[in-house]
């Protein structure tokens, strides 16, 4: 097994680190849980019933979601186009620009962040 200096040294070298946040599910209104819930799995696509989806950039974790936005325009027009609220895609799109985080995980038990919307359901 490698020591810790060793690791901590490919770390500081390795330009491919992710930077992430974590956020609670409630910053997010029910019908984007849903809507995540399905974005999770293979779905139709709406313009071609024929067609499947199944991207996996968002992962549903049981207690919340991991979405992996390196691809960030995209995925937010996808989350639009699905029917994403406004609410969650200006968060997502304010979390993620010029800020070099990639990834976004929300869970049932994080605390509230101040400042930010946050839904009771």
């Amino acid at each position: 097994m490698a020591s810790e200096d060793v690791l901590q040294a490919r770390v500081r070298q390795s330009d491919k680190l992710s930077k992430y946040i974590t956020l609670s599910t409630a910053h997010m209104t029910q019908a984007d849980s849903v809507l995540l819930k399905k974005l999770s799995r293979p779905y139709r696509d709406r313009h071609d019933e024929s067609k499947w989806i199944d991207e996996a950039w968002v992962f549903d974790t049981q207690y919340g979601f991991i979405l992996q936005l390196s691809q960030r325009d995209k995925r937010l027009a996808t989350l639009r186009d699905e029917g994403g609220s406004a609410t969650l895609c200006e968060l997502l799109e304010a979390l993620t620009k010029d800020t070099g985080i990639s990834f976004v995980l929300f869970d049932r038990d994080e605390e509230l962040m101040k400042h930010l919307l946050a839904f009771a359901w």
